[in-house]
């Protein structure tokens, strides 16, 4: 489980959802310098999930801070999330690319102009983010950003649910991530679309971020568990999204039509496989959905969260 974020049922849920934000915020800063020097990609990698944490805070603790603030940093977000996309998924192709070649049993020369084609995107992507953090726009968000954050700027009067304790907003948001997640997997046979499959991954990573952002609140060992299990579905659908986006950019490279017959055969193992493996990831997924959506998980989530 991430770092508690040190918050107290009775605090104010503007209060607490700030002090959430911050943390983000300073997490985000800190990996700026080592994404532009290229050091390692885990940096790229770390700004992005600050960045994701902070765009789905934003989007589910609603009713606590200044729409019309929140209005103005949301799409910028957004815009920092889509510049530095690209970049992290090939970091995640080259990376996976050599366990791809084992177990499939291709020698290293025949991918070798794939990973040509792959490392120069990368680089032109990688460009394109150096540009992005060191632009104007990137330092007005921040700076923006940063005045919003200051401690002190609640207020008594303010959006509907400011000043409430911070435990009954909480509680509310977060059943409500679940009960969304469990409708939109309803009925997920072993073979659930790809489409179905990209939307959960995305409800399971606002309803994983706001156990974390909350797990102060809750008892301990139970949300633990959660998140566990939460994260083992995460893993499943996020190894199938990379799946996806890699047999993109080995059809891009084919579309290229300037691979030898040998490359071309060697690209074609190596789809072959990533859709096996595509395959597997899907069964996996259904068995493990189906106990994170019984009913027994459904009657624990209710009765730790006192949704009604």
């Amino acid at each position: 489980m991430k770092q508690p974020y040190d918050l107290a049922p009775d605090d104010r849920a503007d209060e607490s959802t700030r002090k959430i934000l911050r943390r983000l915020f300073g997490a985000l800063l800190s990996n700026v310098d080592g994404v532009v020097e290229d050091a390692d990609t885990e940096f790229l990698h770390d700004l992005r999930v600050a960045n994701r944490r902070t765009r789905s805070a934003l989007s589910q603790i609603k009713g606590v801070l200044p729409t019309p603030d929140l209005e103005t940093f949301q799409p910028e977000f957004k815009w920092l999330g889509g510049v530095t996309g690209p970049c992290r998924d090939l970091d995640v192709f080259l990376t996976d690319l050599n366990t791809s070649r084992q177990q499939s049993g291709i020698d290293n020369t025949s991918l070798g102009p794939l990973e040509d084609f792959l490392s120069g995107n990368r680089r032109n992507e990688h460009g394109m983010v150096c540009a992005a953090l060191q632009s104007e726009r990137f330092l007005r968000l921040v700076q923006g950003w940063g005045r919003f954050l200051e401690p002190g700027g609640e207020k008594d009067a303010g959006p509907p649910l400011a000043s409430s304790p911070i435990i009954q907003v909480a509680g509310a948001r977060i059943f409500e991530a679940y009960r969304r997640m469990r409708k939109r997997g309803a009925g997920i046979d072993v073979d659930p679309p790809a489409a179905l499959l990209h939307r959960l991954r995305i409800d399971g990573k606002k309803l994983r971020y706001l156990l974390e952002f909350f797990s102060d609140l809750y008892p301990r060992p139970t949300v633990t568990r959660f998140i566990r299990e939460l994260k083992q579905l995460q893993d499943i659908l996020g190894d199938f999204n990379d799946t996806q986006v890699q047999l993109g950019f080995i059809n891009d490279f084919k579309d290229l039509g300037n691979a030898s017959a040998e490359t071309l055969a060697a690209t074609h193992l190596l789809a072959s496989s990533i859709t096996e493996r595509q395959r597997q990831l899907r069964s996996e997924f259904s068995e493990r959905f189906e106990l994170f959506a019984s009913e027994a998980s459904r009657t624990l989530y209710r009765e730790t969260f006192k949704a009604t």
